[in-house]
């Protein structure tokens, strides 16, 4: 039989088949997906499946992943500031219980043997602050600063207790862009470390001097200045002097900028003062003017007209750790140092320090920490001068001279002509306003009495003691203290007769013979902190020394304020790390709803698309298996 024509409307076997297979795919997917987002409750598997919806949820995750991390760190800084403020409650009821003994024992309310009973119990009270101040939580020593791996707090053989770590204080980051302090170091909780020591050295420019370190540290703003030499026939230079680091570069570009010319220049520190540039032509004039709104001609002190000799302003240098030592009080130097450095008295040992080998500060920095690891050394805040501190609590603290210079020139000494007299004698100072004066007898047998009332400096003692005929009164050179020399040449003893002036003064007692009266060192220095106290308190009430008990009396209380200062400080970073946490929680509860409408999917509308998308799917198959049983009689 012969095969018909296919008829018109009639679609071809093998093309329905293909129609149909695809159809049947697309359904399979669609249904597959549909089924994914039932059991996985998400949109999607792929990126490319919604490459839209896939770029928003890679940003909210990783906006998550941060708010996560923030989240982490708060947790973390709250346990560790609780950690803190539990020690230092430990430490605030200790403070408390020693206020009470210090009352209880000052005076003749309490007899020998009850200060000595009071002295135990301070003792006790010494080991749990010191406990407190080591505490350790979570792998970290909360009052050692940087050093958290160490103990802080270690008890020497002499009683004193010694700092060991420093006073940085670890910040974290709670937001991406605020930043809290997680830990008080030691020095700040406890102030285990001397006030510093160290007044303004005046460094003086040298062409080492770097240029961030000029105008008090404020730098320079880099960029091109013009120079113009003149003897008739001007010659200007613009130079770029951006890559400069230190007043030799700027001596270096500027100088090598007219190397090749008729006219040169010469660029030096200002010999009359030390603190400035000068800039010479080799003939005619020198001017020099910022370039296209610069600054650093300004910054650099040498804008000027058209002048013989440019003498530029003070450029105000910074002392660094590399300044050198004969830089200090305008390039004068700390003075001779062979056979002379430094006498210093740190607890019960003291010592002549040779610094004669010392070029920079950080030359010094080592000598000194060399010589005892127990001091601290540093720059101070102005950036002027040095700071050295003591370590020891409870100790005394000096730095006086060796018979030079140094000290003094080094703005370290602790006993000076312009010392305080109310600061003497760690704070009680001297009674110069009691009616008491000073009672000398000197070597001829004449007698001097003197009468201090108003004033208010060592220099003041001295200037009075040396208007006697006969004397004369200086600052000690060996140490520190007062010495006091008879000239009258007398056959006599020296008598500074004892009452509580000369006393404060550390200048009572006899000279038999020829030399002078050297008095003591009535200026030391001491930490104020908890642990110096109790360490003090401890030593008065085994001694009965009723004077110091009352000293400390007020420091307790002085310590006392200050201490609960820090405690409210720890307080507040507490609340503000809750804040921020709770903060941190509802912006991750924002990001995860924003996430969720587009990653995760509508469960119900998913389960309800793919019953239908099952029908659909099914009707599909039926009429795909009718559909594919077609033979060639369909076509006749």
């Amino acid at each position: 039989m012969a095969l018909g024509p296919i008829l018109p409307g009639r679609i071809p076997s093998a093309l329905l088949a293909s129609r149909l297979k695809q159809n049947i795919a697309s359904q399979q997917r669609g249904l597959t997906e549909l089924m994914d987002q039932v059991s996985t409750g998400k949109r999607f598997q792929q990126p490319n499946e919604d490459p839209v919806a896939a770029a928003q949820t890679m940003v909210l995750q990783r906006l998550l992943e941060r708010q996560e991390h923030f989240k982490t760190t708060a947790a973390t800084d709250r346990s560790l500031l609780s950690a803190t403020e539990s020690a230092m409650s430990s430490v605030g009821e200790a403070m408390n219980r020693a206020v009470a003994i210090s009352l209880q024992g000052t005076g003749d309310q309490s007899t020998g043997m009850e200060k000595q009973a009071l002295a135990v119990e301070v003792g006790s009270i010494v080991t749990q602050v010191m406990q407190a101040a080591n505490t350790s939580f979570r792998g970290r020593h909360l009052f050692a600063g940087s050093q958290s791996q160490i103990n802080p707090f270690e008890a020497t053989g002499s009683g004193f207790v010694r700092y060991k770590g420093d006073e940085f204080q670890v910040q974290s980051n709670l937001l991406a862009d605020f930043q809290i302090g997680n830990s008080i170091d030691g020095n700040t909780a406890f102030s285990a470390i001397t006030k510093p020591v160290g007044t303004d050295v005046d460094p003086a420019l040298t062409m080492q001097t770097r240029l961030e370190d000029l105008n008090a540290g404020l730098g320079i703003e880099f960029g091109m200045i013009q120079v113009t030499l003149d003897d008739g026939a001007p010659q200007a230079q613009v130079v770029d002097l951006s890559s400069a680091e230190t007043i030799q570069d700027v001596k270096t570009q500027l100088e090598a900028a007219f190397a090749g010319g008729p006219l040169t220049l010469t660029v030096n520190v200002d010999p009359a003062s030390n603190f400035g540039l000068q800039l010479t032509s080799s003939a005619g004039t020198v001017a020099v003017a910022d370039v296209a709104g610069g600054r650093m001609a300004q910054d650099l002190g040498i804008v000027s007209a058209a002048t013989a000799v440019l003498n530029g302003t003070d450029l105000d240098p910074n002392l660094t750790h590399l300044t050198a030592l004969s830089a200090l009080n305008a390039g004068t130097g700390i003075g001779v140092t062979a056979g002379n450095g430094l006498l210093v008295t740190n607890g019960l040992t003291t010592q002549a320090i040779d610094v004669s080998t010392a070029v920079t500060v950080e030359d010094l920095f080592n000598v000194l920490l060399i010589a005892d690891p127990d001091l601290a050394v540093g720059i101070n805040q102005d950036h002027d001068g040095l700071a050295i501190s003591s370590r020891l609590s409870g100790a005394n603290f000096s730095i006086g001279e060796n018979g030079g210079t140094n000290a003094t020139a080094l703005g370290i000494r602790t006993f000076l002509g312009s010392t305080l007299l109310g600061d003497l004698n760690l704070g009680n100072g001297v009674p110069v306003d009691d009616g008491v004066n000073l009672e000398i007898t000197l070597r001829d047998a004449t007698t001097a009495s003197v009468d201090l009332s108003g004033m208010t400096t060592v220099d003041q003692v001295l200037t009075a003691i040396t208007a006697v005929p006969g004397l004369n009164a200086t600052l000690n050179t060996i140490g520190n203290g007062i010495t006091i020399d008879d000239v009258t040449g007398g056959p006599g003893d020296l008598i500074v007769q004892t009452n509580q002036v000369s006393q404060a003064l550390g200048i009572d007692g006899t000279v038999t013979g020829l030399g002078p009266l050297v008095g003591q060192d009535v200026n030391p220095r001491q930490s104020t902190g908890i642990i110096s106290i109790l360490v003090n308190l401890q030593m008065s009430l085994e001694t009965g020394n009723n004077a110091e008990l009352a000293r400390l009396v007020g420091l307790l209380d002085v310590e006392s304020e200050r201490f609960n200062l820090v405690r409210g400080d720890v307080a507040t970073r507490l609340q503000i790390t809750d804040s921020v946490e709770q903060k941190v929680i509802d912006e991750e509860l924002l990001l995860t709803e924003a996430r969720s409408d587009v990653f995760d999917a509508d469960l119900t509308q998913s389960i309800t698309e793919m019953a239908q998308a099952q029908q659909a799917f099914q009707v599909t198959l039926e009429i795909a298996a009718r559909s594919m049983q077609l033979n060639l009689m369909s076509y006749l």
